[in-house]
């Protein structure tokens, strides 16, 4: 397992799936399962996407002084290989532990 953490050191997620390269840059997906829930908020602003079909993702914010933004990916985008419910985090914005364990999963 390779836990990812906020730079804060906030733990969000037990594990994850894949990096995500893509016109907008690399992010880590998560799984629902992955996610640490306790440690995520919608922000109040944001609340409107959780109604809204027509958005593209539901915004989630780390519960610390990080702030990390976090996508649940609600639609297909065109710029990406985003998946329709899953979650992700900029890789910028987290540390991931054992990072290189993931090249020798195979």
């Amino acid at each position: 397992m390779n836990k990812v953490y906020t730079k804060s050191s906030l733990l969000i997620a037990d594990d994850y799936v894949r990096i995500v390269v893509g016109g907008r840059g690399s992010y880590v997906e998560f799984s629902t399962e992955q996610i640490i829930k306790d440690n995520i908020v919608i922000p109040a602003d944001q609340a409107f996407r959780l109604l809204d079909s027509n958005v593209y993702y539901d915004e989630y914010r780390t519960k610390d002084i990080s702030n990390v933004k976090i996508y649940f990916q609600k639609r297909l985008v065109s710029y990406a290989d985003y998946k329709v419910g899953m979650w992700y985090i900029s890789v910028n914005d987290v540390k991931i532990e054992n990072p290189l364990d993931v090249l020798f999963d195979n």
